[in-house]
């Protein structure tokens, strides 16, 4: 039989290594093949609109403002998702009025999770005319937010992971870590695309009211409009996400590949963000397609099953290339009369680590029958793992069959 796959070099010296191995009766350590690229992980969604809808629908309601008066019906919003932004560090937006087409999507629509009945909502038709000055205003709010997101997101998690974004956020201080830094900014703008945007300042001038109905998926709230969500899930992922992952997963390789000792400490923090914000955009995948309606089974999707190939590639690297989690068993003691380029901070945190996993209660003990659905710390547990293997099966249940199309529900149509 012709074989499919030929091996790497270094897979092939291994091989006649661990063969001599086995014949002298010798232990042989099993590690998966590294020639995968990691340039090209995905990180996130890749967008809600099909065939750039997008880029063909806003240049002609921009020449619409041309023919109407703008000052009329321009006006500005301010935004939050409800995480404690607070008025001064809000997302403020220019938006202007425009004429419906036909086709044109000016209302919500949703499955009721009680009747299973589809029901909608109609919005004023209002959008972002200036998405240049937009980008430049979501990158001030990224920039005056990401602490107030990952402290308030967080603050139900585990200690570990508390601790972990603590020590990763005075890493990136001052400009100590860029790599950290990114790796922390794409965590945060990634939640952009899974929170619903709220109006919290200027609704009524666009004639848009909160509603006050229990168990309405908007109850409380004024939303943005459709349009305007679209707008903004493009505006994160173009401009923020896609560019932001490019850098980080460029810069995470050459740290890698650099084989430095000293690196341990930011490619860990990196990988532990990284498998933080995998955790919680599948934990999303779920809440939305059961918002929408959608069940598992016969769809032939591959989207999770592409983040488990990202996760499982990073974690490989990690365990394999980057001494694993080796350092996190180096005695507190050794750790603070050793040579290991370590702050005080950054020991003490090295330390506390060890600690919460010696607890006889951890749940990291018994991560592989975590459900990765309901725990958005399945993956960081694995990069805590002294016994990693990247053939562990998944066993907490099915994985799903969603596909990118399930999520990209145009709002201009």
């Amino acid at each position: 039989m012709q074989r499919q796959y030929t091996p790497c070099v270094r897979c092939l010296n291994k091989f006649f290594k661990d063969l001599k191995k086995m014949r002298n009766g010798s232990p042989v350590i099993i590690q998966p093949c590294l020639r995968i690229e990691i340039l090209g992980l995905p990180l996130h969604r890749k967008g809600p609109t099909k065939y750039s809808e997008l880029d063909i629908w806003l240049p002609q309601k921009q020449a619409q403002l041309e023919w109407y008066t703008y000052d009329s019906t321009t006006r500005e919003l301010k935004l939050t998702q409800g995480f404690g932004e607070g008025t001064e560090n809000a997302l403020r937006l220019r938006v202007s009025r425009f004429e419906p087409g036909p086709g044109d999507r000016t209302a919500y629509f949703w499955t009721d999770e009680k009747t299973g009945l589809l029901r909608s909502m109609e919005m004023p038709p209002y959008f972002i005319g200036d998405m240049d000055a937009a980008k430049a205003n979501i990158l001030e709010f990224l920039r005056k937010s990401r602490a107030i997101y990952i402290d308030s997101l967080l603050g139900d998690a585990s200690s570990i992971t508390r601790k972990t974004f603590e020590s990763a956020l005075r890493f990136s201080a001052f400009g100590q870590s860029k790599l950290v830094s990114l790796a922390l900014d794409t965590w945060v703008a990634a939640r952009f695309i899974e929170s619903h945007w709220k109006v919290f300042e200027g609704g009524e001038e666009i004639g848009a009211y909160p509603t006050t109905e229990p168990g309405h998926p908007y109850d409380g709230f004024i939303p943005v409009t459709p349009i305007m969500d679209t707008q903004l899930d493009n505006l994160v992922i173009a401009d923020l996400l896609a560019p932001m992952r490019e850098e980080l997963l460029r810069r995470l390789k050459a740290k890698i590949d650099e084989k430095d000792r000293s690196n341990w400490l930011e490619i860990y923090l990196t990988l532990f963000v990284m498998m933080s914000n995998t955790g919680w955009i599948i934990k999303d995948m779920i809440a939305m397609t059961t918002w929408k309606g959608l069940k598992m089974g016969n769809r032939g999707g591959q989207l999770t099953r592409g983040y488990i190939h990202a996760c499982k590639t990073l974690l490989s690297y990690f365990h394999y290339a980057c001494y694993g989690s080796f350092p996190l068993t180096i005695p507190s003691d050794e750790l603070r009369t050793g040579n290991h380029n370590m702050t005080p901070d950054q020991i003490e945190y090295m330390a506390y680590v060890q600690q919460e996993l010696s607890r006889p209660n951890s749940k990291h003990v018994d991560w592989r029958n975590l459900d990765m659905y309901k725990d958005d710390e399945y993956w960081t547990h694995q990069l805590l793992c002294k016994d990693w293997e990247g053939d562990t099966a998944y066993t907490a249940g099915p994985i799903d069959d969603f596909d990118e199309d399930d999520f990209l529900s145009s709002s201009t149509t």
